[in-house]
């Protein structure tokens, strides 16, 4: 392939990367913004991606959205995942007797990806949703993955965190020191908390899930309000833990690394 066709591959996917789930709307100047690209390159590639329809344009702000194709896309992927499908028995079984969101993440360089939910009638509304995307350093999920990566790439994230991490509550923790303290805590517990710091009142924990390599490659979380969270805490961190270790070993992994006590 022409490193000219690689190339226009290359920004195409960035500008896809652009849609989050707290980023949905883009107008082509914003675009042309944060990628730090020419207009008419960025123009030439939304063009072609809204006339595929993997995005759309709004006829009177003149702004891009997610289009049909590619949550069409996004939707199979989902429904082939093997973790997904594995691990969804232990979900629910974990949500019946916590009664809470439980959430299934991977991480996606800097972000977590939701790629299942489920939820209860006790469950509180959570700003959660399949196929989204949130902040590592301020999930469960997402800090008790990065805590079992290598340190450089604890370092690597902690570099780029110093410049990009942004506040979502007044307990989202946002200095890099402070998360490798957090991420070190995680490491040797085995499971990592959320305490308020993607949603306000939220409380979360999360647990690591290996494969068969026992390298983690996905997390689990309960979620629920703070009151409930904490009087309940013990359980809800010792029933994470188990339907961890149980997705673990589905996926293979039949003897996950040993942590330390809660």
């Amino acid at each position: 392939m022409a490193r000219e066709q690689v190339s226009s591959i290359l920004r195409a996917i960035r500008i896809l990367e652009c849609f989050t789930d707290s980023e949905t709307e883009w107008t082509l100047k914003a675009l042309v913004e944060r990628l730090d690209l020419p207009t008419t390159t960025v123009f030439r590639q939304v063009s072609t991606l809204t006339d595929q329809q993997y995005l759309i344009q709004d006829p009177i702000r003149k702004s891009y959205q997610v289009g049909p194709r590619l949550m069409m896309l996004a939707s199979s992927i989902l429904s082939q995942s093997d973790l997904r499908r594995l691990a969804r028995p232990e979900l629910e079984r974990l949500s019946d007797i916590a009664q809470e969101t439980i959430n299934l993440s991977i991480l996606l360089e800097h972000d977590i990806f939701y790629l299942d939910k489920v939820e209860t009638h006790r469950s509180i509304v959570c700003n959660t949703r399949i196929g989204s995307l949130a902040p590592a350093y301020a999930t469960s999920c997402g800090k008790v993955i990065l805590a079992n990566q290598g340190d450089e790439a604890i370092d690597r994230f902690c570099l780029w965190m110093r410049d990009r991490a942004r506040s979502l509550t007044a307990r989202t923790i946002t200095d890099p020191d402070r998360l490798r303290q957090e991420l070190m805590e995680a490491r040797a517990r085995g499971y990592a908390t959320d305490n308020g710091e993607i949603e306000a009142g939220l409380i979360c924990y999360g647990a690591p899930v290996y494969d068969m390599n026992r390298k983690v490659t996905a997390a689990v979380s309960v979620s629920g309000p703070e009151y409930r969270m904490q009087e309940e805490r013990d359980m809800m961190i010792q029933e994470v833990k188990r339907t961890a270790e149980n997705i673990s070993r589905l996926l293979g992994c039949l003897h996950a690394p040993v942590t330390g006590s809660r």
